[in-house]
C-alpha cells in the first residue's frame, strides 16, 4: 500500500516536470547536433569550445532539475562535494611535482563532477536495499569505483579520440 501511494506520487512528479525533462532534452540535442559540429570545425583547442560547453551545461541543470525535482539542490551539492573530493584525491594521490595543482584542477574537478552524474544514475536505478547500513556502504563502495574509473580514464586515456582516428586514418 505504501509503495503504490509514493510510485503515484512519483509518476506525478515526472509528469508535472515533463515540459522541464523535454527542454532539457532539446538543448542537449541542439547542442550536440549543431553547436560543437559547428564550433569543432572552428577550432583547434577544447578550451575553444565555449557554446558547447555552456549548452551542455544548460542541458545538464534542466535535466537535473527535471528529473530530482524540489532535490535539485541536494543533487547540486553532490556534484559539489564530488567534484572537491576528487580534487582533494588527485592533489595528494598524482605524483607530487610543480604542476600537481594544475592536474588536480584540469583533471579532478571534471572528473569528480562526471563521477557525481553517472553515481547519481547509477544510485537512483539500481542501488536499493532495506538496511540502510549495507546501503550506505553499496553506495560508497560504487561511488568510489565508479570515481576511480573515470579518474583513471583521465589519467591514461589521453586523447583516445585522436589516437582512434589516426588509427583509421594510417589503415587509408
Amino acid at each position: 500500500m505504501k509503495e503504490n501511494i509514493r510510485k503515484n506520487s512519483m509518476n506525478e512528479g515526472i509528469n508535472a516536470r515533463k515540459p522541464i525533462l523535454i527542454a532539457g532534452v532539446v538543448i542537449l540535442t541542439i547542442s550536440l547536433c549543431f553547436i560543437f559540429p559547428f564550433e569543432y570545425n572552428r577550432t583547434n583547442y577544447i578550451t575553444d569550445l565555449k557554446f558547447t560547453f555552456l549548452s551542455l551545461a544548460a542541458a545538464m541543470f534542466t535535466l537535473m532539475f527535471g528529473l530530482m525535482g524540489k532535490h535539485f539542490s541536494k543533487g547540486l551539492l553532490f556534484l559539489v562535494c564530488s567534484a572537491l573530493f576528487s580534487f582533494i584525491a588527485w592533489f595528494f594521490l598524482y605524483p607530487s611535482e610543480w604542476f600537481s595543482p594544475m592536474v588536480a584542477v584540469w583533471a579532478g574537478v571534471p572528473s569528480g563532477v562526471i563521477a557525481g552524474l553517472l553515481f547519481m544514475l547509477f544510485n537512483f536505478e539500481f542501488i536499493k536495499d532495506e538496511n540502510r547500513y549495507i546501503l550506505f556502504f553499496k553506495r560508497l563502495i560504487s561511488y568510489l569505483v565508479i570515481l576511480g574509473v573515470v579518474s583513471i580514464l583521465f589519467d591514461k586515456g589521453g586523447d583516445w579520440i585522436f589516437d582512434i582516428s589516426e588509427y583509421f586514418n594510417s589503415r587509408k
